[in-house]
């Protein structure tokens, strides 16, 4: 893909969050008058990859600077504990001040180095050639070492779960009644199970958008250098983020006049999800040594899947039940993600 079509869909992408968002040509200029004035001397360019809820800069080398709507604030508490928790892989977040006439929030944060798998894979699939397969082994191996710091690295569960935390039974009810009935068995399994889940397993960070653009890696290595964008992370129980997994293993293609949307998995996905396992199970003794709360795992993995793909993002809101015909990606990665096979007990 020629250097230009990047370049062009970035500015397309900053020219609709200011339009999503209301703001004038003046607010564009000031947030570039801010960052002339608190970064004299310094290059600043738009990263490739812009995010839904903000605009993103890198000024300098090592730093990012963000601007985002007030409905899209940043929880400093979550931030923190993310930096806290995740030295290795979350950045550093600071606020750097409110612009008054348009009330964007600027934060800077620290660069996560490499490249997203979102633009590594745009590149290869634009050269009709897959992802090496070194490549994705190095990335499926220091992904369940992620995994395994976040089971090492508990947190309390919460008085007063988050966002989604707070609605596990009343989501996963609508996903019941409102998805397509193929996936009922699997909905009423998981609701009969959610008290298992919710008391079984250790409570820990969870990011909140584990999708290829948010997904750091080294380019040469494929080693995992970070994760960008915790703004919707929270404290949930171990595994609901394990449907990042599936994202490592193949790519989504829309749907066209003739086909409907589908998501293709690597010629060799089932060789890498076994090393994820193998690699994950190696680092967490308690799964071995214990079938419940493996079992459980998978569980929390199913309903992540389920979370994060049966309810539409809808600009934010997050309230509506995904619809065949409507949301056809999501349908997709559904279907994919769901009859994948897990791997748990295979590894054994």
């Amino acid at each position: 893909m020629p250097e230009v079509t990047h370049q062009q869909q970035t500015q397309a992408a900053i020219s609709s969050f200011f339009t999503r968002n209301n703001l004038s040509p003046s607010d564009h200029t000031s947030c570039y008058t801010l960052l002339t004035q608190l970064y004299p001397n310094q290059s600043i360019v738009p990263i490739r990859t812009q995010g839904f809820c903000s605009l993103s800069l890198l000024v300098g080398s090592q730093q990012i600077v963000q601007f985002r709507p007030k409905p899209y604030a940043l929880d400093p508490t979550v931030t923190s504990l993310a930096s806290e928790t995740y030295p290795q892989y979350a950045p550093t977040t600071k606020h750097l001040a409110t612009l008054p006439s348009s009330g964007l929030l600027v934060y800077s944060m620290s660069l996560i180095p490499g490249t997203s798998l979102q633009d590594l894979r745009n590149s290869n699939l634009s050269q009709n050639r897959p992802i090496p397969l070194g490549i994705l082994r190095n990335l499926c191996i220091s992904f369940a070492h992620f995994h395994t710091h976040s089971w090492q690295h508990q947190q309390p569960r919460p008085s007063t779960p988050g966002r989604v935390g707070s609605t596990l039974q009343p989501r996963l009810q609508s996903l019941h009644t409102s998805l397509p009935p193929r996936f009922r068995p699997l909905t009423s399994k998981l609701l009969a199970h959610l008290p298992r889940i919710t008391s079984l397993l250790p409570w820990t960070l969870t990011h909140g958008d584990l999708l290829p653009g948010n997904i750091m890696l080294s380019p040469a290595s494929g080693h995992l250098t970070g994760l960008v964008d915790w703004a919707e992370s929270e404290i949930l129980p171990f595994g609901m983020s394990l449907y990042g997994l599936e994202e490592l293993l193949g790519y989504p293609v829309p749907a066209t006049s003739t086909t409907a949307a589908k998501f293709i998995y690597h010629l060799r996905s089932a060789e890498l999800r076994e090393l994820f396992w193998k690699t994950l199970l190696d680092g967490i003794p308690e799964l071995k040594q214990h079938e419940d709360m493996r079992e459980c795992v998978g569980m929390a993995r199913d309903l992540g899947v389920l979370l994060w793909f049966g309810i539409a993002f809808d600009g934010g809101r997050i309230d509506r039940v995904v619809q065949e015909g409507r949301d056809g990606l999501e349908i997709a990665r559904l279907d994919a993600f769901l009859n994948a096979e897990r791997g748990l007990d295979a590894r054994l």
